[in-house]
């Protein structure tokens, strides 16, 4: 998994332009870096294991900071714990060593992608106890698009078929964020209208990567298969360009996580 994970990411990046793979790259070190302190702490980290992990990351070795997260891993190291008391510190030094141009855009860009993968080998162990017996879905509208009757229509679709659903539409990419943190479940779909919100559409689904990893995302639009090359590299669990493609969809992942 984390080999496919950062392999995807490094392909995704040769795909986008460079202003945008550095947006991501602030997005990924932004929210890991966020994360608050666990409360309880298998084994406090070193200074010197801290130093030597942000190394590893931003490294020319693809192997290197995998192997520590897995040494902790074996050494009985909880997922939050490592979460909070490795890779975000981690993030934060990289983010000041960015700054501060102690390393380059290309390192950092690496050693971003390396936390991504990392999160993403471990997502299976952030399952929701989200109530399995309804299939919720939140549906929402990319940050600054104008274009809504079509994720509208959606969740006016859904909810005559028997889904509860949860409509979030003109929001800020933070306000958007803290409201599905706020929501019960593990279904999420996106609804997009076309290259202007590429960018858009890209750092919500690296946020909610980092930030709700027990989410499964489905992109919805007209104009997802034109993008689906990009769309898979991002690490989506569904591309939808019509209502029956996003039913089968959300009810196979309903059913994956019953």
């Amino acid at each position: 998994m984390y080999h496919n994970s950062e392999t995807n990411i490094f392909e995704l990046s040769k795909k986008l332009p460079e202003d945008l793979v550095a947006s991501l790259a602030r997005e990924v070190i932004l929210r890991v870096a966020s994360r608050t302190v666990a409360a309880a702490v298998a084994r406090p980290v070193s200074q010197e294991e801290l130093l030597a992990f942000s190394t590893a990351l931003a490294s020319d070795s693809p192997k290197s900071a995998a192997q520590i997260i897995a040494a902790e891993r074996e050494a009985g190291r909880p997922a939050e714990d490592i979460y909070v008391n490795l890779l975000a510190p981690a993030a934060r030094q990289l983010g000041d060593m960015w700054n501060s141009d102690h390393i380059t855009f290309a390192q950092v860009t690496v050693g971003s992608g390396r936390i991504f993968a990392i999160m993403r080998s471990m997502r299976h162990m952030f399952e929701t106890s989200a109530p399995a017996e309804e299939p919720a879905v939140i549906f929402a509208s990319v940050p600054g698009e104008t274009h809504t009757l079509g994720v509208r229509m959606a969740a006016d679709f859904f909810r005559t078929d028997g889904w509860n659903i949860s409509l979030l539409i003109g929001l800020s990419h933070d306000d958007l964020l803290a409201e599905i943190a706020q929501i019960s479940s593990r279904m999420v779909g996106l609804s997009f209208s076309g290259e202007h919100s590429l960018e858009a559409l890209s750092q919500l689904i690296v946020a909610l990567h980092v930030c709700a990893p027990h989410l499964s995302i489905v992109i919805c639009g007209q104009e997802v298969d034109e993008f689906r090359p990009i769309l898979e590299l991002m690490g989506v669990d569904g591309i939808a360009v019509t209502m029956e493609d996003a039913r089968a969809h959300f009810t196979r992942l309903s059913q994956d996580k019953t």
